[in-house]
C-alpha cells in the first residue's frame, strides 16, 4: 500500500468505528467510497465459480449469471475473465 493508501484506509476506519462489518460495508456502500462495479465483477466471478463447481459449464454458468445479475451474457463474460479494471 502507497501512503495515501495507508491515510485513506484510516479515514475509512474511522467513519466505521463500532459498527458491525455488515453495518460498515452498507455505510460505506452508501457513501460511494467502495467500488460498486469492481464488487459486482467479484460477485459475478464467484458466482461463475461456484455453478463450475457445481457441475455447469462455464458458457451455460455465464447465462444463469447474465439472468441472476440483470446483465448482459457479455458482461458476465468480461466480468469472469477481466477481473480487473483500472
Amino acid at each position: 500500500m502507497t501512503r495515501l493508501d495507508e491515510r485513506l484506509a484510516e479515514v475509512l476506519l474511522r467513519q466505521v468505528r463500532g459498527m458491525t462489518p455488515r453495518q460498515a460495508v452498507r455505510v460505506l456502500l452508501e457513501e460511494g467510497m467502495i467500488d460498486r462495479r469492481a464488487c459486482e465483477r467479484l460477485a459475478i466471478r464467484e458466482e461463475i465459480q461456484q455453478l463450475q463447481k457445481q457441475g455447469i459449464p462455464r458458457c451455460e454458468a455465464f447465462e444463469v449469471v447474465a439472468e441472476k445479475f440483470c446483465c448482459s451474457y457479455e458482461k458476465a463474460r468480461n466480468a469472469f475473465y477481466n477481473p480487473s479494471k483500472n
